[in-house]
């Protein structure tokens, strides 16, 4: 294995110290390549081919009212399908390495114009593992439904918006709020869909979680480029 800059990891630190990372920038992980284009960042698998990322993760609930799709151990997990100990800027991190843009201005569209959030680009979140010698993959949308009228979320529609800075500290951090299916400018990702400005509507889909505290991979499939 070899310990590698990549994308203008120069660049990438350049931003991630100004934005992310604060004065605790030794704590975090080296980028190690494991394979051509293929890198580890602590636990968050890279494949900058395919621009995925993966890391491990813990069904946290099968069934009831949902806020977030994923949070930290640490955060708001009686809302959460999903829990991890990944560190949210970590995933900021990721993101920026591969070369997303967050989206702050998200917000400011959502209060102008709730019903008219478009245009972002997305990213897909699937949740995988394996049970009884199958290896299951379902899209996080499929597993989150509006109890008002019986449908899924809205597929492809969370983005990375990133988190709130407040005096240097990232608010996601703070809070584990790592991907919100109830809009959240304190979570590193958020959700398009048009509902998604009511926190009671929202709940988990039994049918297509796996059970809970099973050991999952949540995987990020980011657009590919043009």
């Amino acid at each position: 294995m070899l310990v590698i800059n990549f994308i203008g990891l120069f660049f990438f630190f350049l931003i991630f110290t100004s934005s992310v990372r604060g004065n605790d920038s030794a704590n975090y992980p080296d980028i190690i390549q494991v394979e051509p284009g293929i890198f580890k960042f602590g636990q968050i698998s890279i494949n900058r081919t395919t621009r995925e990322i993966s890391f491990p993760a813990v069904c946290n609930q099968t069934s009831g009212l949902i806020e977030y799709a994923l949070v930290n151990k640490n955060g708001k997990v009686h809302e959460s399908l999903f829990r991890t100990s990944i560190n949210p800027k970590l995933i900021h991190a990721t993101l920026l390495l591969l070369k997303e843009t967050p989206r702050p201005e998200f917000f400011k569209k959502l209060d102008n114009s709730p019903q008219n959030i478009s245009g972002y680009k997305s990213i897909q979140i699937f949740s995988e593992w394996e049970q009884n010698g199958t290896k299951k993959i379902v899209e996080i949308s499929e597993m989150v439904v509006n109890q008002t009228d019986g449908r899924n979320l809205t597929e492809n529609s969370f983005v990375f918006t990133g988190s709130k800075m407040i005096e240097g500290l990232y608010l996601a951090e703070q809070d584990g709020s790592i991907v919100a299916v109830y809009h959240d400018s304190r979570a590193t990702i958020n959700c398009m869909d048009e509902l998604s400005v009511s926190d009671d509507v929202w709940i988990a889909s039994n049918i297509h979680m796996p059970p809970k505290d099973f050991p999952v991979v949540i995987r990020f499939q980011l657009q590919k480029d043009p």
